[in-house]
């Protein structure tokens, strides 16, 4: 409610009752309290090096999950497709983690250059033996030593990277 009142030139001045000017102070309080916040939290966001050490630790516990996956794979032809799936997603998690290396504080990004490649060259040995020494008669074998082999180089190769 605004009431006029006439000043003594003859003018008519708005003026509002004191509590709608509490409100209003209240308002324009609140609003600068809520800027001089939000202005903090605005550069709160993570660091090149932060997500870039995400996506590391996010592909390392994919291939972490896929080797799992692979260790409950019995050899048949039913289940070769996923076998070649689970080695394609192995395959694309090295990628991601190349790709954030770049990002990566320097003597991380060594560790893990370090990890990825020789975890790389032994996923590929592994797999080589397995496609090159496969018979109908051991494929079980052959499988099971191709993917204890598998774990054995994660274990030696990216597990060490901390992820905490």
């Amino acid at each position: 409610m605004l009431r006029a009142i006439v000043s003594s030139e003859g003018a008519a001045l708005n003026v509002s009752p004191p509590h709608i000017l509490r409100s209003r102070g209240l308002i324009a309080s609140a609003s600068v309290l809520l800027a001089a916040l939000a202005i903090p939290l605005a550069g709160c966001g993570e660091s090149k090096q932060e997500k870039a050490q995400k996506s590391v630790c996010s592909a390392k516990s994919d291939i972490n999950s896929r080797i799992a996956t692979l260790k409950t794979v019995t050899p048949s032809v039913a289940t070769l497709p996923q076998i070649k799936t689970e080695v394609t997603a192995i395959a694309d998690d090295l990628k991601k983690i190349d790709s954030a290396r770049g990002d990566l504080e320097p003597a991380r990004k060594q560790q893990v250059q370090q990890a990825t490649q020789t975890f790389e060259q032994q996923l590929k040995s592994v797999l080589s033996n397995l496609t090159s020494s496969f018979s109908l008669t051991n494929a079980a074998s052959q499988l099971e030593s191709a993917l204890r082999q598998l774990e054995a180089s994660y274990a030696q190769a990216l597990a060490p990277i901390e992820c905490s």
